[in-house]
């Protein structure tokens, strides 16, 4: 077995926080003198002690084996301090340590010894073993140097680790100007700009593609921007045609009707009564366009902004209830496949675009209209196809943009499809004329419910 080493570090089992705190060190006792070959021994350590002092700024006293101090940094040689309870340890061959009151703290004193303000010391001490004979004990005593002094001594370090942080701090701010505050007050400039209506989509597209977003969160932000402009721009176009349109359909029929009154007013006296009650009829007709008109406006309106809510609903049973108004004109058939499906949607709403489809089909001639459903587990189709004359490959384009009509003179204000096909998006289904030769087919297509 190997002999253990002659130096051997002892583990620190003092702590501040459990610890428990002596009362302060005893006064040395006088004694008898050592012995002198132990007096000789302590005279040349006093110079070694005194030089480990400047190093460790730590107390130090060697003991003879009763306890009599042979060789100290102090003034209190000759002494005994055999009944302390470290060197009464320490001469047991036990090494000690306590903490213990200071007897004399300072109350004042510089940033450079701070711990001289400190109310508590440190006592440690360890036996003096010479060819395993115990020659005597050695005991060391210091103050614990505190936080503030901790924190002095590193005052440099931690200049430069605070001008380190600091510049961190700027290099940081600036990166996140550039990266983000900066594109975000252009977004927001852009999106103010849009507002105003002193940017268009196509300028917001070109100052995004001249100074991309180096984020994903800022390009997810900078498209939605621009995917707004151009919404807005194309709702503005839309509503601008759309009001166009409106002027139109309006001022045809009150030109009519101020006419047929000025002619009245003129010559009502001068008229036969057949020619007065013609005049009166088209006053009516004229009247009854605007009054269609005006509430197939409304229709549209609600149809456009309406959020409406779904349930579950039977295809064959909204078909029947669709056809009831138009059986006189039409011969409803539904032989293909079944309609025995449900889907989800508002029974009113898909009713409502069934009519409209129905009435449209007998508007062009048709005298047979044949329904029927394809369901899977994604989609569900619904069908419509009748007889008449269908839709020439020009009007195909057409027919579902707002006014477009090609039964003006019979009545027809153009929106009824426009109307359809709103309430479908509503619904989240969609509404579409095939493209396919043979008799005219629409097709609607709705979330499944089976």
């Amino acid at each position: 077995e190997d002999p253990p080493p002659q130096w051997s570090p002892q583990p620190p089992v003092l702590d501040l926080a459990s610890s428990p705190t002596l009362p302060p060190f005893p006064d040395g006792k006088k004694n008898s003198a050592p012995e002198s070959f132990a007096q000789r021994a302590g005279e040349r350590l006093i110079p070694v002690l005194k030089d480990a002092q400047l190093v460790t700024l730590a107390g130090i006293r060697v003991v003879d084996p009763w306890g009599v101090i042979i060789a100290s940094t102090g003034d209190d040689r000759g002494l005994s301090i055999a009944h302390a309870e470290e060197v009464a340890s320490a001469l047991n061959g036990k090494p000690a340590s306590h903490i213990r009151t200071k007897s004399d703290p300072a109350t004042t004193t510089t940033f450079d010894s701070v711990s001289r303000t400190s109310t508590i010391r440190i006592f440690v001490s360890a036996p003096i073993i010479l060819h395993g004979r115990l020659i005597g004990a050695v005991m060391l005593s210091r103050t614990p140097p505190s936080i503030v002094q901790a924190l002095y001594a590193k005052r440099w370090l931690l200049l430069q680790g605070l001008a380190l942080l600091v510049g961190l701090v700027v290099l940081m701010s600036l990166l996140t100007f550039r990266l983000i505050a900066q594109p975000i007050s252009r977004l927001a400039n852009q999106a103010s700009a849009i507002a105003r209506g002193k940017m268009d989509a196509q300028q917001a597209t070109a100052e995004a593609q001249a100074t991309p977003a180096r984020t994903k969160e800022l390009r997810r932000l900078q498209d939605a921007i621009t995917d707004m402009a151009t919404t807005l721009e194309q709702r503005a176009n839309y509503l601008e045609e759309f009001s166009r349109h409106v002027s139109h359909e309006f001022k045809t029929p009150i030109a009519g009707i101020r006419g047929a009154i000025e002619v009245l007013q003129d010559h009502a006296e001068d008229m036969s009564d057949t020619q007065r009650e013609r005049f009166l009829t088209n006053i009516a007709a004229d009247a009854h366009r605007m009054h269609r008109l005006t509430e197939r406006l409304m229709q549209l309106t609600k149809a456009e902004m309406d959020t409406l809510a779904t349930e579950r609903v039977h295809l064959a049973s909204l078909v029947e209830e669709a056809a009831n108004g138009f059986t006189q004109h039409i011969t409803l058939r539904s032989d293909r496949v079944d309609l025995q499906h449900y889907v989800y949607g508002q029974a009113a709403a898909i009713r409502a675009v069934l009519e409209t489809l129905f009435e449209n089909a007998i508007q062009h001639g048709a005298t047979e209209i044949n329904v029927w459903s394809e369901v899977d587990a994604k989609r569900a189709f619904v069908y419509v196809q009748d007889n008449g004359h269908g839709i020439s490959a020009s009007n195909r384009e057409q027919i579902f943009t707002p006014f477009f009509t090609t039964k003006r003179e019979d009545g027809g204000t153009g929106l009824g499809l426009t109307i359809a096909q709103a309430l479908m998006k509503h619904l989240g289904g969609v509404l579409s004329l095939l493209d396919r030769p043979g008799p005219t087919t629409f097709r609607l297509r709705l979330p499944p419910a089976n």
